[in-house]
């Protein structure tokens, strides 16, 4: 992982679920602090196809996950 994957995952995930500035900070520092998480997400957010499955987006409850 590095600081340019992290600002562009954000930036991404900001402008497509209209995150607030304080679910971006949780779901940062929850991604950041640890490696594997960070990875598993992006993984999971690059992946269309297991974000939209049947027309409903998996990848807003991965997000929902991360903010409980």
């Amino acid at each position: 992982m590095d600081s340019g994957q992290v600002s562009l995952f954000i930036k991404m995930i900001r402008e497509e679920y209209k995150l607030s500035e304080t679910e971006l900070t949780i779901i940062t520092r929850r991604m950041l602090a640890d490696d594997r998480e960070f990875e598993r997400i992006w993984k999971l957010y690059k992946s269309k196809s297991i974000r939209v499955y049947g027309g409903i987006d998996e990848f807003k409850s991965v997000l929902q996950d991360l903010l409980n």
